[in-house]
């Protein structure tokens, strides 16, 4: 991901970011089922729908050609796009084990570029999505609940009550910048879901004002993406969240502002923005 902050690139193409952003994430809407594209939805088999015109190799590469130039000019200019969008909001990244090293960093540059402070990193493990293991992370955060932290009576899915759990321990309180739980209780869960093999972090992990998942891409009827989407959206629930994923973008999860495309320029930008705009818990 290219760090430079200057305006030339798109001045001189004449393009405004907002031009970029749109042909980044649409251009491929001429192969749909391309291998390594964005899939927008319009892959999706219908009985009734007309049949798809052919496309040939030509229109392919033309359609590949304008969304690599156009993530080229945004690369050049995210820093400048998201500037002040997060001015002093401490984010925390949780990331799963599926996410993409590259994504994950440029995510946290484009966060520092738009004001963020990092509030640290926190990984989901391949154990945490794991269906042999959702029980005893169950266990393991009833065990360890924060004082004031509620676990639904309605959902009782893992995802649910982890995202309840964790919620507590991440976000700030959202006045003061004070954790929303004591720091025997936010060390208490993070060390044992830590010993227990379901997330790994170094360093601090601080009072967050916002959250960004980074997300692989979206595998449908897995256990491990509705394990990410209950998680995302107990999140929510209680401050800023934004999913950003590979490939398409997830379904809608209340509360969370969500964003698919993350491996390219545009999907970065918009994962930054989203959390930046999304409204206080529960929106």
């Amino acid at each position: 991901m290219a760090k430079t902050k200057g305006r030339a690139g798109l001045v001189a193409a004449g393009l405004g970011w907002g031009a970029a952003l749109g042909i980044a994430l649409g251009t491929l809407v001429l192969a749909p089922a391309m291998p390594g594209t964005v899939d927008l939805g319009f892959a999706e088999h219908k009985p009734d729908a007309p049949a798809k015109p052919t496309v040939d190799d030509a229109d392919i590469a033309a359609a590949e050609a304008r969304a690599d130039e156009a993530n080229e000019l945004l690369a050049q200019e995210s820093g400048s796009i998201v500037s002040g969008a997060l001015k002093e909001v401490p984010v925390t990244i949780v990331r799963t084990a599926a996410a993409n090293a590259d994504d994950v960093e440029s995510v946290r540059w484009l966060l520092n570029a738009a004001g963020a402070s990092d509030a640290g990193e926190l990984t989901l493990t391949e154990r945490f999505t794991d269906q042999s293991g959702a029980d005893e992370l169950s266990t393991i955060v009833a065990n360890t609940l924060p004082s004031g932290a509620q676990l639904s009576v309605e959902d009782r899915s893992p995802g649910t009550h982890a995202g309840e759990s964790l919620a507590a321990v991440l976000f700030d309180d959202g006045n003061s910048g004070e954790a929303k739980s004591l720091p025997a209780d936010r060390t208490l869960v993070l060390d044992t879901l830590h010993q227990a093999g379901f997330i790994e972090f170094s360093g601090s992990i601080v009072p967050a004002g916002a959250v960004v998942i980074v997300d692989g891409p979206q595998r449908a009827g897995d256990f491990g993406t509705k394990v990410v989407g209950d998680f995302a959206k107990a999140l929510g629930a209680e401050g800023k969240t934004a999913l950003a994923v590979e490939g398409e973008e997830p379904d809608l999860i209340d509360g969370v502002k969500v964003v698919g495309g993350v491996e390219r320029e545009a999907g970065r930008i918009k994962s930054v923005l989203a959390v930046s705009s999304s409204g206080s818990a529960g929106s």
